[in-house]
C-alpha cells in the first residue's frame, strides 16, 4: 500500500513538474512611459495567467498655479516604484491588475515674488512677510487597481507591447509652510500660514485618485 501511495505521489509530482515548467516560468525586461513619468522594470511569470512586475519611474515637472489668492510656483518630482500583479482570466491579452505604488513623490513651492500676499485672508506686504515656501508630501504607500492589454509571456515572439490604465490612491496630501520676513514667527501669521496648508491641501486633495495609464515595450528572455 505503502508503494502505491509513492508510486502516485511521485507520478503527480512529476505531471506537475511538466505541466509547470511548460505553463509558465520566464523573465522580461520593459521600458515604461505614462502619467508616472518614465523608467522601467522587470515582467515575471509565477502561475499560469499570473504575472508580477517591478519598476521605477521618474518625472520632474515645474508649473505655475493659483491657489486662493495666492501664485504659486511648483517644483514637482514624481519618484515610484510600481509592484503589480496581472491576472489574465481569459488566457489572452486582457488582463486585471492590482498592487502598491511605492511613492515618493515631493512638491516644492514658494510664491517667489515680492509682492503683498494674502494668506489666510489677511493681506502682508512683503517686507513684513516675505515669501512663502513649502512642500507638499503624499502617502508613501499607495494600492492600485487596473485593466491593461498584454502578455509578455504569451505565444507572441520576444518583443511586445503592454498597456495599462487604472487608478492609484495617494490619499490627501499634507503640505507645511513657512514664510521668510521678520514677522514669520508671530502667533497670528503661523496661524494664518496654517489656514493656507489647509487651503493648499485642499486644492491639491484632487490628486488623491491619480489616474495611471502607461505603455510598456518589453523583451521576454
Amino acid at each position: 500500500m505503502e508503494r502505491r501511495h509513492l508510486g502516485i505521489t511521485l507520478v503527480l509530482l512529476s505531471s506537475f513538474s511538466a505541466a509547470t515548467s511548460a505553463d509558465f516560468g520566464g523573465l522580461a525586461l520593459a521600458g515604461r512611459t505614462g502619467s508616472l513619468g518614465f523608467g522601467g522594470g522587470m515582467m515575471m511569470n509565477f502561475l499560469p495567467d499570473i504575472n508580477g512586475r517591478f519598476g521605477a519611474m521618474y518625472f520632474p515637472l515645474g508649473v505655475s498655479g493659483k491657489i486662493g489668492d495666492v501664485n504659486y510656483d511648483f517644483d514637482l518630482r514624481v519618484l515610484t516604484f510600481p509592484l503589480t500583479m496581472d491576472w489574465y482570466p481569459f488566457h489572452q491579452g486582457f488582463h486585471l491588475s492590482s498592487g502598491l505604488i511605492f511613492n515618493q513623490t515631493r512638491m516644492d513651492l514658494d510664491t517667489g515674488s515680492g509682492a503683498a500676499l494674502t494668506i489666510g485672508g489677511t493681506t502682508y506686504a512683503a517686507a513684513d512677510l516675505g515669501t512663502v515656501h513649502g512642500k507638499a508630501s503624499f502617502h508613501h504607500i499607495a494600492p492600485y487597481v487596473g485593466i491593461g492589454w498584454g502578455n509578455a509571456f504569451g505565444n507572441e515572439g520576444r518583443w511586445g507591447v503592454v498597456g495599462d490604465l487604472g487608478v492609484a490612491f495617494l490619499g490627501r496630501p499634507h503640505v507645511s509652510l513657512r514664510a521668510t520676513g521678520p514677522i514669520a514667527v508671530e502667533p497670528s501669521v503661523m496661524g494664518d500660514l496654517a489656514q493656507e496648508e489647509q487651503d493648499v491641501e485642499d486644492d491639491l486633495s484632487v490628486l488623491r485618485f491619480y489616474p495611471v495609464f502607461s505603455i510598456s515595450l518589453f523583451y521576454r528572455f
